[in-house]
């Protein structure tokens, strides 16, 4: 198992469509000045689920790889809460693609 996390990730927010990107430590960083609890999901390009211990000021490895079709329904479910129209028909080759799809976002 994994014990660094490989960038781009992304942070599942329990509860919430909304997803959000982190390119790198430091942006990962700036996202752990939010309320993160231990029920939020950080997913690194590997696929690797992390779990966040101290508000997400260390992430722990859950031992679990979220498959790519569920990283794919998370992002559409993201993209439609957006407003965004045919987001079914979204499809990626790999998780960094997927994940990078919200760069711009």
């Amino acid at each position: 198992m994994t014990t660094y996390i490989n960038y781009p990730a992304l942070l599942i927010w329990q509860g919430d469509d909304e997803l959000s990107y982190a390119p790198d430590s430091a942006s990962l960083g700036r996202l752990s000045e939010n309320l993160i609890t231990e029920d939020d999901r950080l997913v690194d390009s590997q696929g690797v689920c992390w779990l966040s211990q101290d508000g997400g000021q260390h992430w722990q490895p859950s031992g679990q790889t979220m498959p790519l079709v569920q990283l794919v329904t998370h992002i559409q479910a993201h993209y439609a809460q957006l407003g965004q129209c045919c987001v079914r028909k979204m499809q990626f080759k790999d998780r960094a693609t997927a994940m990078a799809s919200l760069a711009v976002h």
